[in-house]
């Protein structure tokens, strides 16, 4: 056995009677005690391997007469140990909370590795800054640090009011994924994200909206025009930081590849900062993006 065994991260170890122990306390984890148990306990802290832990107890926990290997698997069994070789080495510095949190909950440590590469750039307006330097700081506390990459794997494009659709163009073009974040007077519309080609686009959001909305092709024409003259957003900084935390989360599920709840759907924080609304979106069949798809 060769990894190095800790234990369960922020969770303390307590004797809950005479004849049991326990880590953590929501709701904690509750396992007999045993002669010697306690002491090698103390001595897990992640920097010993299994070898140097059976080492020690030899001399320095007599009383400990299982192997120590087998105690370790049985205390990894139900959680109580974890390895900490998964949270650690030069694919994932600097990330290690990240990767204690992802183990903690049964996920791969290993999806890290794509965050410190990752390209990322924002394409804001002024009164968009708050909510982009929110979602920055999370960002680089999760391990992505490239926000200002020339060659994006992800651009998001934040605007205050429905920006004009030209911004979209230039990404739709190239083949570049960008979500779309909307401060829409009290609340946060993000998405949906667009991988061109592959899913519902802003134009199929502007398509079902004509839809059912006649005038809608004659607002569109107009938008991004009057940005300057605008009011300042109805938006409470609680609101700003919540639409924060979920626009990272979208971010951060591109960038490990894993589910993001804006593909095919926006997600709508707002007015409480406790608010979510979801908005199902599908391809439009007169939209040029369903004819890529379909090709």
């Amino acid at each position: 056995m060769t990894f190095r065994p800790v234990l369960r991260p922020g969770a303390p170890l307590l004797r809950r009677d005479a004849t049991h122990l326990q880590v953590g306390t929501s709701p904690g984890i509750v396992f007999a005690d045993r002669p010697g148990l306690v002491q090698l306990l103390h001595l897990i802290d992640g920097a010993r391997d299994v070898d140097r832990l059976s080492a020690i107890a030899r001399t320095a926990i007599p009383e400990l007469t299982a192997p120590v290997v087998e105690v370790v698997t049985e205390l990894r069994s139900i959680g109580v140990v974890l390895d900490a070789t998964r949270w650690s080495g030069p694919q994932r510095r600097g990330l290690d909370a990240e990767a204690r949190h992802l183990d903690m909950v049964g996920g791969d440590p290993d999806r890290l590795v794509r965050r410190p590469g990752f390209g990322l750039a924002f394409h804001g307006d002024p009164g968009s800054r708050a909510l982009i330097e929110v979602t920055r700081s999370i960002l680089a506390a999760s391990g992505v640090t490239r926000h200002d990459s020339p060659d994006p794997d992800l651009l998001v494009i934040v605007s205050c009011g429905e920006p004009a659709r030209a911004v979209f163009e230039s990404p739709a073009h190239l083949g570049l994924a960008h979500l779309p974040v909307v401060i829409d007077e009290d609340r946060v519309r993000i998405g949906p994200l667009v991988r061109p080609g592959r899913t519902p686009c802003v134009s199929c959001h502007d398509r079902h909206r004509t839809d059912w909305d006649r005038a809608w092709p004659a607002l569109l024409h107009q938008l991004g025009r009057h940005t300057a003259i605008m009011t300042p957003p109805g938006l409470s900084a609680l609101t700003s930081h919540a639409a924060g935390v979920e626009l990272a989360a979208e971010v951060l599920a591109q960038v490990d590849g894993g589910p993001a709840r804006t593909i095919g759907r926006c997600l709508v924080v707002g007015p409480r900062h406790d608010e979510r609304t979801t908005r199902p979106l599908a391809f439009h069949h007169s939209c040029g993006c369903d004819l890529l798809r379909a090709a």
